[in-house]
């Protein structure tokens, strides 16, 4: 018994200081209310098209509840690959729902979230990030200057997937975003904290979409659309070779912000 005990504890020790692993995540999406479009062919909304547009925003958050993500992590060392296991589009769920009454009609339009399937490479000893993201039909290539991102700690701690897990907080880069409703113009979104649980039980300093630089591996990110959580870990890399990625059209990323505004322009 004890020789099982000690060999147990012997390979979690090895386990937690490994170099090369796989993890494993899953993803819970929210409803981003602000996609659910409506138009109203009168001065004011009445309650009742209110009502309707409440039903519709619950059934909405009801399937996307229902409908599993899934991601990779690949750790080689001081670099890492994070992708999905499959890539979701915004139109994963989407319909239209259209009504008339008193000569009124309404149209509502359901779509998912904003959070499209990115992929992440990142380099910590050549300070390299590479990214491909899917916006607006199609894949981009950004290759960038790794950052480290500023991190705010706090005494929070909690057991999560079997891990004692410390609480840290950061927050996006503010940018600009266009909006045709709007009327075309440029707001800067605002800046809330990504609540971000990690484990220095097992050494890596990587966690998924891109966040990294924490004194231990990321097992849980909790978005505003989204909440990102471990489901395994792997000591192998099954010979997956940790790469940067090279599909997509390259642009950089103040370019990748600016095509709404051309595309608003082009129609």
């Amino acid at each position: 018994m004890k020789k099982i005990l000690f060999l147990s504890i012997f390979l979690i020790a090895i386990g937690g200081n490994s170099q090369e692993m796989t993890v494993f995540y899953k993803e819970e999406r929210k409803s981003d209310y602000y996609q659910l479009r409506t138009y109203v062919f009168e001065k004011r909304m009445s309650k009742q098209d209110l009502q309707l547009i409440n039903d519709k925003a619950k059934d909405h958050s009801d399937e996307l509840a229902n409908y599993g993500y899934a991601s990779v992590l690949r750790i080689d060392h001081e670099k890492s690959i994070y992708y999905p296991l499959e890539r979701q589009f915004n139109d994963t769920i989407n319909s239209t729902v259209s009504y008339g009454k008193d000569g009124k009609q309404t149209f509502i339009s359901r779509e998912t979230s904003e959070k499209e399937y990115k992929i992440v490479y990142i380099n910590q000893d050549t300070k390299q990030k590479s990214s491909v993201e899917y916006a607006y039909g199609k894949e981009y290539l950004i290759d960038e200057e790794l950052v480290d991102l500023e991190w705010k700690f706090t005494n929070q701690t909690k057991i999560i997937s079997g891990y004692l897990c410390k609480k840290a907080l950061v927050f996006k880069r503010e940018k600009q975003e266009y909006t045709s409703y709007s009327y075309g113009n440029y707001r800067v979104k605002g800046r809330k904290p990504v609540e971000v649980w990690y484990t220095e039980e097992i050494k890596s300093s990587f966690g998924p979409l891109g966040y990294w630089g924490l004194p231990g591996l990321i097992i849980k990110v909790i978005e505003e659309d989204a909440t990102i959580f471990l489901d395994k870990i792997l000591y192998t890399l099954d010979d997956f070779e940790v790469k940067p990625p090279t599909q997509g059209e390259k642009i950089t990323r103040e370019g990748l912000e600016e095509i709404p505004a051309l595309l608003f322009h082009e129609h």
